[in-house]
């Protein structure tokens, strides 16, 4: 249960924070107050300052081009998704990747992509943290926009690989491509 929580509380603030909050959010990203069974600290604690997302399991392949940069990367991290989900109202097939943490190029890589399930191109919300830059796209309708591009996903047996290409908020070019293993199914919190 704890997991399915962590996991809902990540894509919550991965939506307010590249989509602009369009989603109601609940729980412990929402500032409700957070249950007991919640906690892994005291509540008077100073909360850890970590980039470690070490609570992932699927297996991941990330690429990563930036300009002429370049790398490649292999790990574990949350990958999801979920044929139910609605962005600004809009009903949505939705993929969830997480990313990242110490020893790793990539910080922290939160990705969202959208396929409105009317029709239309794939909307993306991305933040890339690489080194000391950030890197956001946001592509989602009724959404504040942040640079421009593409994105999509292929689904592969149990998993899925997802791609963006486009150009940060600050004009950077970035390819990203991500390979998960599996895509587990995001559960709506309380079910």
């Amino acid at each position: 249960m704890k997991r399915r929580v962590g996991l809902l509380s990540l894509i919550a603030c991965a939506l307010a924070a590249c989509s602009g909050g369009g989603e109601e959010m609940r729980g412990p990203a929402a500032g409700d107050a957070p249950r007991a069974d919640d906690q892994d600290t005291p509540r008077d604690a100073a909360p850890k300052q970590s980039v470690s997302i070490a609570e992932g399991t699927v297996p991941v392949k990330v690429k990563v081009v930036l300009g002429r940069v370049n790398y490649s990367e292999e790990g574990t991290g949350e990958c999801a998704t979920s044929t139910e989900s609605s962005i600004y109202d809009v009903p949505a097939t939705q993929w969830h990747v997480t990313y990242g943490g110490d020893g790793s190029n990539i910080q922290h890589l939160n990705l969202t992509v959208w396929r409105p399930r009317a029709g239309g191109p794939d909307m993306v919300g991305l933040y890339l943290q690489s080194g000391e830059i950030n890197h956001e796209i946001a592509t989602v309708k009724g959404g504040p926009l942040k640079g421009s591009g593409t994105a999509g996903v292929r689904p592969t047996g149990r998993g899925g690989i997802l791609n963006v290409s486009g150009k940060d908020a600050d004009g950077h070019p970035l390819d990203l491509t991500v390979e998960c293993e599996r895509l587990d199914e995001v559960v709506a919190e309380g079910g």
